[in-house]
């Protein structure tokens, strides 16, 4: 790392890094493509080494310029947490507003204890599908598009904090009048019978699947849909079996007239997660944001880590 230290020079040194474009990073900064090259053309003198290589149409890191962000990282995050540590924040004066991502399912019992707290004064809470993959959602919550994220990636960007938030099951679904099925089901049933499959996908993979310890790749899928909404409503009107988170299985149990029953092939529980960008650790508007999920997950919907 040079001596003579220029913060501005790190700052976009670092948004190059991220996007690995130079067009991205001065959309960013709000500034010229002109004057991000500049700058990274500056430190890459002042640290006698080429920071970013062209890789196709785009660039990438060097081996110098990705041990230079291994060092700058710790700094730049003791930087912007002084910062927010100055920051004060009142959730009931604030006009503040956030963004969060999430599933379908997520938005679908949060939305409603959110909506409630706008009414109260707080700040409204706005959601974003996040039918994506893992590095769209990084993206979005390093340039600051969102301000969080819940999720059930297991993989692990170093920019980002983790935090556990609730623990659900999956279950299956059926019509009530199922005429096969009466409040259990056999694991030759589960593969005879035909499926709903619902395409959210993580680690190129369905959820399902994704947290299946058997292989169930032979199970007969006759329709797919991208909303669990449209799976429950699917599997109520047909001889269709599906699966579905258990909280949001028994929110609809009745206004859809659907069995639920316990998996008859082993399937991990499911563990979301609070994902937010480092920068944001220690400010409080931020923090009020985190405690209010957590604590509707608690309080309101039943859900713990």
């Amino acid at each position: 790392m040079p001596n003579k230290i220029d913060l501005n020079l790190y700052r976009v040194f670092s948004q190059v890094y991220h996007h690995q474009s130079i067009t991205l990073a001065a959309e960013q900064l709000g500034v010229t493509q002109a004057a991000v090259s500049g700058s990274i053309k500056r430190l890459s003198q002042l640290c006698g080494q080429d920071l970013f290589i062209r890789n196709g149409r785009g660039i990438i890191a060097t081996l110098y310029g990705h041990q230079l962000m291994e060092q700058l990282m710790p700094s730049l995050e003791v930087l912007e947490g002084l910062v927010e540590d100055t920051k004060v924040f009142d959730s009931k004066s604030s006009n503040q507003q956030f963004t969060v991502l999430a599933f379908e399912s997520i938005t679908d019992q949060l939305l409603p204890h959110t909506l409630h707290l706008q009414k109260l004064g707080n700040p409204l809470i706005t959601f974003k599908d996040q039918n994506t993959n893992e590095t769209q959602i990084n993206e979005a919550l390093f340039s600051q598009q969102a301000d969080l994220a819940i999720d059930i990636t297991d993989s692990r960007d170093n920019t980002l904090i983790y935090q556990p938030l609730a623990t659900d099951e999956i279950v299956l679904i059926c019509r009530h009048n199922h005429p096969r099925i009466n409040g259990s089901l056999t694991a030759e049933q589960f593969f005879s019978e035909q499926h709903i499959k619902l395409n959210l996908t993580r680690a190129n993979t369905s959820i399902v699947d994704f947290y299946a310890e058997n292989n169930l790749s032979t199970r007969k899928v006759v329709a797919e849909c991208n909303s669990l909404l449209s799976l429950i409503s699917l599997v109520a009107q047909s001889d269709c079996i599906g699966a579905c988170s258990k909280s949001l299985a028994h929110k609809y149990q009745q206004a859809f007239n659907i069995q639920i029953i316990d998996m008859p092939v082993n399937i991990k529980p499911v563990q979301l997660s609070l994902i937010w960008h480092r920068r944001q650790r220690n400010n409080p508007a931020h923090k009020w944001l985190r405690d209010t999920i957590t604590e509707i997950y608690r309080h309101h919907i039943g859900l713990t880590q």
